[in-house]
């Protein structure tokens, strides 16, 4: 079978990150995750993924993956199993595969990502009466009238926030907190000690067009001062998963605000 020859840039061409990531996750014995689907295409995409080095270069990045994949596949899953016809969105979908790892029962299931993200994606991914694909900028908010259901939606932005600055996320905030509502958003954060420093990044640095980390949040009760409809509920750590996998970086773990470095934060809309 051909390969698909990859021509993303900027932001897009960061989806490969965790595709990859969760390619070699699944090779390992000690895996924290198991993606079956992430190795197929990986397979299936021609470009050079030797760029981002062997495990002991790259290991930071595929454990900090693979352990914001457990916790958003057992968050999903909890609504899931409490809303079996819910709706969920997943914003950046990128090459995503949740609805392949958990049993999504009868949700319905929308990936919102820019054209060209959704174009590689339906090279590998099927769509399906259940699961919708939409081409567009998270920011063009008609792909919220495109949505059937406003109320107890399931938002996922999971490896893409952190590349929009405050004002673009307070925007995007508020129009959710318009069209949504008793809705819930998690997404993955990183502190505000991380932005602008992407060409630092093991596997960013190694992308052929840059992008930078333009937001952080110390804690998600940040969130609320963006809109009164905005509540703060929980965030779990990056770093509460994975054990030795992590290395010497678990000596800095006696250091609280290196240990919410990089977190999943949960957002009540009301």
């Amino acid at each position: 079978m051909r390969k698909y020859e990859s021509k993303l840039a900027g932001v897009p061409e960061t989806m490969l990150i965790p595709i990859w990531a969760r390619a070699q996750e699944t090779k390992r014995s000690d895996s924290i995750i198991k993606d079956f689907k992430a190795l197929d295409i990986v397979k299936g995409i021609d470009y050079d993924f030797s760029v981002f080095g062997e495990y002991d270069e790259f290991y930071k990045t595929q454990v900090g993956v693979a352990a914001r994949t457990k916790i958003l596949d057992s968050l999903t899953q909890e609504y899931v199993e409490k809303n079996p016809n819910g709706t969920i969105i997943n914003i950046g979908a990128g090459l995503d595969t949740r609805p392949t790892r958990i049993n999504i029962k009868n949700a319905q299931w929308y990936d919102i990502d820019l054209t060209e993200g959704i174009n590689i994606r339906r090279k590998f991914i099927k769509e399906t009466d259940k699961i919708k694909f939409i081409g567009k900028s998270v920011f063009e908010y008609e792909w919220i009238d495109l949505i059937d259901k406003k109320d107890n939606v399931l938002i996922i932005a999971e490896g893409i926030f952190m590349f929009f600055n405050r004002e673009q996320l307070k925007e995007l905030f508020k129009n959710l907190a318009d069209r949504f509502t008793n809705s819930n958003i998690i997404f993955e954060a990183m502190d505000p000690m991380l932005v602008g420093t992407a060409k630092h990044h093991e596997s960013v640095k190694k992308l052929k067009t840059q992008s930078e980390f333009n937001s952080g949040f110390k804690s998600g009760k940040e969130i609320e001062h963006f809109d009164d409809r905005l509540k703060f509920i929980k965030e779990w750590y990056h770093f509460d998963i994975g054990g030795k996998r992590w290395r010497k970086m678990r000596i800095l773990w006696c250091i609280p605000r290196f240990k919410r470095m990089m977190k999943i934060i949960k957002i009540k809309i009301n």
